[in-house]
């Protein structure tokens, strides 16, 4: 080729860098060269719900094995039936904290560390990720957490136990912020504009110096679409790499006394508007890694309430269909709306009553939003999400019945549609595999090999 067509192709390549018309492709384009060329998932996000499950309507009917059948596996689980080929339901999965489980505060700060007890020096598993994938950092959001530090699930290094970060709450504020950083730089090209050129340039011109036999197939039809996709939306606004800032605000989200039923029945969309933040900042390559705490452990100080439409809907569904919270059991009983048993925690603590299964139900329906929302962007297939919470069996505590979700994909490194036996779910009982495994799984895929904690194993995944 000549250095004139060389010239030629760099500059149109540029002026549509300069444009930004690349942009919302820069996660397929980048993922070739600029991503971990190790690693078969290219992102993750953590998804934190509070205070456990009623193991009964939760778990599975079987153990090892693929999901054999198309209808819903348990109560709590039933919104992700038809997302039964892009998740493993880890039955009986043991939460690995350290010292002191069972004790909520313990169990929120030892959750994503490995132990609860870890120095200031070190951080949580999201965190460790994210250094060693770039200098983007952890997205790390919340709803409803309430102000206290301790009560944090992520943790930045060289930060005290009681200090950590409180995560921002706020969607409207958190998609501003994420705006400004794909916003307009004065002509100038972005950093990421500028490596999205180089990328795909090296590439075009490797394949110009290359035989078609010795070359990567999937790399020609990776840029061959993407040019089709521009010229098909020439002259129409890309919408994928893209945050409206106009989303839902939340003022009350450090409020220190009970909310009201109005503004209770929020949490469902500021919920949602957080994960769309999320996907959103993943599409355009803002961040890889991100983490979002729901709420927290123990008590919430009435910044939720689970008697929300959604939710309500749910109890009602629930009685409707004799659902039991252990063997011997009767059918869930009813409770007043908008009672305080609603708040999670107590609610927790009295499986009897419909609450916690409906609260349980409506966190999962949560997560098949979020996968619905990846697979609008095209990023279902190397995106990880993993959905847990700081305790198992929400009315005993303890971590032995963790109830915890991997959904999405890792390409073909990672075979999703199972169900994998953990253990019995007893409180010091059988241990077969614990969250110490599968979040070093989860960082192995991501091409993190090398974690500072030994705590930190692979092998069930």
């Amino acid at each position: 080729m000549t250095n004139s067509h060389n010239r030629s192709r760099r500059s149109f390549l540029m002026n549509l860098a300069r444009t930004g018309m690349l942009l919302p492709f820069a996660g397929q384009m980048l993922g070739q060269q600029v991503l971990a060329q190790t690693a078969s998932a290219q992102r993750v996000l953590f998804l934190y719900y509070p205070n456990g499950v009623v193991p009964y309507n939760w778990r599975p009917a079987q153990d090892n094995g693929s999901i054999s059948n198309g209808t819903e596996l348990s109560f709590g689980l039933g919104p992700l039936k038809d997302w039964h080929n892009r998740m493993i339901v880890f039955k009986n999965l043991n939460l690995d904290i350290g010292q002191g489980a069972g004790a909520h505060y313990n169990d929120m700060r030892g959750i994503l560390t490995g132990n609860n007890q870890i120095s200031d020096a070190s951080a949580s598993i999201d965190h460790l990720i994210a250094e060693q994938l770039g200098s983007e950092g952890v997205l790390s959001l919340g709803v409803r957490t309430g102000p206290k530090s301790d009560a944090m699930i992520s943790k930045p290094r060289n930060v005290g136990t009681n200090a950590r970060p409180i995560p921002n709450n706020d969607p409207a504020d958190v998609a501003q912020k994420l705006a400004a950083r794909i916003g307009d730089a004065g002509g100038e090209v972005s950093d990421l504009k500028r490596r999205l050129y180089e990328t795909i340039l090296a590439d075009f011109e490797h394949l110009s110096d290359a035989t078609l036999e010795g070359t990567r197939q999937d790399k020609i039809d990776l840029h061959a679409n993407a040019l089709r996709r521009l010229r098909d939306q020439t002259g129409v606004q890309v919408g994928e790499c893209s945050f409206n800032p106009n989303v839902l605000a939340d003022p009350y989200a450090q409020a220190n006394q009970p909310l009201t039923p109005t503004e209770w029945q929020m949490f469902p969309h500021l919920c949602r508007a957080q994960i769309d933040n999320i996907v959103g900042a993943f599409s355009c390559g803002l961040h890889r890694v991100a983490t979002l705490q729901m709420s927290k452990g123990d008590e919430n100080g009435n910044l939720v309430n689970y008697a929300f439409d959604e939710c309500w809907q749910m109890a009602q569904d629930a009685i409707a269909q004799g659902i039991k919270h252990d063997t011997n059991s009767g059918i869930v009983g009813a409770v007043t709306r908008w009672y305080n048993e609603h708040a999670s925690h107590n609610a927790s603590h009295r499986p009897g009553d419909v609450p916690h299964t409906a609260q349980v139900r409506w966190y999962h329906s949560l997560l098949a939003y979020t996968l619905q929302q990846l697979q609008a962007k095209g990023l279902l297939d190397d995106t990880l999400v993993v959905m847990f919470s700081e305790v198992g069996d929400g009315s005993k505590h303890g971590g032995a019945a963790g109830a915890v979700t991997l959904a999405g994909g890792a390409g073909s490194a990672l075979q999703m549609g199972r169900i994998i036996y953990c253990g019995d779910g007893v409180n010091n009982g059988q241990r077969v595999w614990g969250t110490h495994e599968l979040f070093g799984d989860i960082a192995r895929l991501l091409g993190v090999t090398n974690l500072p904690e030994n705590h930190w194993r692979t092998g069930i995944i």
